[in-house]
């Protein structure tokens, strides 16, 4: 504490390759769920009968009442919580225990530090609070604890057809995916499984409780006997239209790159959520009430990226799986041991050195071509690539043309002809222009191709094109060269074939906040050439049946987190109104 308190107040520290300069810090909670939260700021935990909640003055008695979700409360007093904290330092244990009940403070040490202040420095964690929280809550005591996938029916029963879409979904290989048992085994213990099983919860719910029409019937589904009937209401469409809220405003809010009026809209869902779950007669907890303070915690602290727990909870995973050969106190050992003789440590550095010589004209090459990824965000396999034969490499006949009119469109400079042309110009040679390569790595999410067996299954993504997104089967990634031009990375790709016959869904309102978009199965618009830097992110991979119009589909959802598609809705289109009662009522 004393430290911190110099650190307040600033300290000169050497900086690599400049001059000292004076570093300032202050303290704030961060890296807490909401129980440690709570410990650590000196307030009341968080299912205190009369202090509950951090922020504002709610009671507990207000969670399951439309008090504790339509902003009519009043925000913490943050000197009032510090004046009884120090009351409650000089007193007795039953006076601290009467600050406490009355006042929800008692006395921490970090009310020493200037500047400090219960609810204004104490972050509200959005992993815990929403996907251990709320969506584990959706699923396990409303729709699972409320009987909500029959078994009744047999194969085509709601709960056959819920497990059976989760075990068909195509998962990059990046995503955490779900267990293959989920409608037997009905519980997920890590909160990265949450939240992937609230991506496709929209298709999952509509696949599992839809009629021979393709709708949700707005009727409740039989409850098995001798179980106690749920209280709350149980029509599956009424249910369905307040989870489709609930999924578009948490994908509002985590997102890496988000407004002050995006976070206001998400939470305006994850409030209008919770009325319709009230209106349902839906139980609710005190993580549903703390979500509404989530728009103030990201104008105090940035995107939920930057303070959410996830990267600390991986880090420990991290340090669970180090192994420290048997040494306690965590004194591990270096890559020889401190016996080692020098010539052994000669013969070392003599090795590294020789083979750093030998890769260095490789390396040299390497960096050569990717130079102008590296502009893009985009690091490319450490081995380098073979040339291919543009000919005779994918699907036959299609890859020389397309890549010959791509290379003419972004090297305009360039007079490139055909490798038999009689014509004057420079020759784009079959074998000697394109490098094939297994993967690219974009924005640390890797990309695969349908031509390597290998990454296959990382084969599909989102590209942008004029201002709209759309999925694609990547075919080929190729690093092309002609001339004296800097080497280029591109894709050739296609996109799934959509058209207006493909009837409406139920989140159709929301596709594109959720990044949903429906396309035919297995079929595909014509080859295309594309830069790599044109593809947004990746993408689960559903397939679904449409009784309408007898065709199998393909539901495409993506899996970006890092801002919302340009061709999403502005926040005034949702509402028809002030106060968003109209939310998904056209659903």
């Amino acid at each position: 504490m004393h430290n911190l308190m110099k650190l307040q107040n600033g300290v000169k520290m050497d900086i690599f390759e400049e001059e000292p300069a004076d570093v300032y810090a202050d303290c704030e909670i961060l890296d807490c769920d909401m129980p440690a939260a709570h410990k650590l700021s000196g307030t009341a935990g968080h299912s205190h009968d009369m202090h509950p909640c951090l922020y504002c003055d709610t009671d507990i008695t207000k969670v399951n009442t439309r008090e504790g979700f339509d902003y009519s409360w009043t925000a913490s007093d943050n000197y009032h919580l510090l004046r009884q904290s120090y009351y409650s330092r000089d007193a007795n244990p039953l006076r601290q225990k009467a600050i406490l009940d009355d006042h929800g403070v008692c006395w921490v040490i970090l009310n020493l530090i200037a500047g400090w202040f219960p609810s204004k420095k104490t972050a509200l964690d959005f992993m815990h609070c929403i996907f251990l929280g709320i969506i584990a809550h959706l699923f396990m005591r409303v729709l699972f604890e409320g009987y909500m996938f029959s078994g009744v029916g047999g194969r085509n029963s709601p709960k056959q057809c819920f497990e059976a879409l989760i075990n068909l979904v195509k998962w990059p290989t990046h995503i955490t995916h779900l267990p293959k048992n989920l409608g037997e085994n009905q519980s997920l213990k890590k909160a990265d499984e949450w939240r992937r099983l609230l991506t496709i919860t929209p298709v999952l719910l509509w696949w599992s409780w839809k009629d021979e029409h393709n709708s949700i019937p707005d009727t409740a589904p039989p409850v098995p006997p001798n179980v106690q009937v749920p209280q709350f209401s149980r029509r599956c469409r009424h249910i369905y239209d307040a989870v489709l809220l609930l999924c578009v405003g948490v994908h509002l809010l985590a997102t890496q790159s988000i407004s002050m009026s995006q976070a206001q809209l998400g939470q305006s869902f994850l409030s209008q959520y919770c009325l319709r779950c009230l209106n349902l007669k839906i139980h609710l907890m005190i993580n549903h009430h703390a979500s509404m303070h989530i728009a103030d915690m990201i104008k105090l602290f940035g995107p939920v990226y930057s303070w959410w727990l996830f990267a600390f909870e991986r880090f420990n995973g991290m340090l669970e799986r180090v192994n420290h050969n048997g040494h306690d106190d965590y004194e591990y050992a270096l890559s020889l041991p401190e016996d080692a003789h020098d010539m052994e440590r000669a013969v070392l550095n003599e090795i590294i050195n020789t083979q750093a010589q030998q890769r260095g004209s490789m390396m040299m090459e390497i960096a050569i071509y990717r130079s102008e990824a590296a502009h893009d965000n985009v690091r490319l396999p450490l081995r380098q690539a073979k040339f291919i034969n543009l000919c005779t490499f994918g699907p036959e006949g299609v890859l020389y043309p397309c890549l010959i009119a791509y290379c003419r469109l972004i090297w305009p400079d360039l007079t490139i002809v055909n490798d038999f042309s009689p014509d004057a110009g420079i020759p784009f040679f079959a074998s000697k222009v394109a490098r094939a390569l297994t993967y690219i790595c974009k924005d640390g999410i890797c990309y695969g191709c349908t031509t390597n067996r290998r990454t296959q299954s990382d084969a599909y993504a989102f590209i942008s094109y004029d201002q709209s997104w759309f999925p694609v089967e990547i075919t080929a990634l190729l690093v092309v060269g002609v001339s004296n031009k800097v080497p280029h990375v591109c894709a050739l790709v296609r996109r799934f074939k959509s058209d207006e016959n493909i009837p409406l869904m139920p989140w159709s309102l929301f596709e594109h906040t959720l990044g949903i978009h429906t396309s035919y199965a297995n079929e595909f618009l014509p080859h295309e050439v594309i830069p790599v830097s044109r593809i947004v992110c990746p993408l689960a991979l559903i397939p679904v049946h449409s009784n309408i119009i007898k065709k199998n589909l393909w539901v495409s959802v993506s899996f970006d987190h890092v801002q919302l598609s340009t061709n999403r809705m502005e926040p005034e289109e949702y509402f028809d109104d002030d106060d968003g009662d109209n939310v998904g009522g056209g659903l």
